[in-house]
């Protein structure tokens, strides 16, 4: 990876850093008792998703600040996979420059993701 495409990522992981950075947590409320079952399983659903997006978000600032720190650290390794040590696809990088794994080796991480997927030919 050529110096200047390491820094176009490096402007576009510290971007992507402040847009999360500007999003405030949501706020979590406490369970509403006193309005009635409704109200409170209303509220226990808002809490959870809630919860999920402020875990989501803060998943995200690690993995930027990861990346980040990579390219300060070692810059001849960002854009490597961490498992097998080849390069990254570049289309990845562009779409989650914080990307750790190649193609490959994320499907082996992962399979039931692209298991689950559907084909066109699933539903004819």
């Amino acid at each position: 990876m050529t110096p200047q495409k390491r820094a176009a990522y490096k402007k576009r992981l510290e971007q992507l850093r402040k847009e999360a950075l500007r999003k405030a947590p949501v706020p979590i409320e406490e369970n509403r008792k006193e309005d009635g079952e409704d109200a409170q399983a209303l509220s226990e659903m808002l809490q959870a998703i809630g919860s999920q997006r402020n875990r989501g978000q803060a998943e995200l600032l690690a993995r930027l600040d990861r990346a980040l720190r990579k390219i300060a650290d070692e810059p001849g390794d960002y854009g490597r996979c961490d498992e097998c040590g080849e390069e990254i696809a570049g289309r990845r990088l562009e779409l989650m420059p914080y990307a750790t794994l190649c193609i490959a080796c994320q499907s082996a991480r992962d399979p039931r993701r692209t298991a689950t997927r559907k084909k066109l030919t699933d539903y004819t």
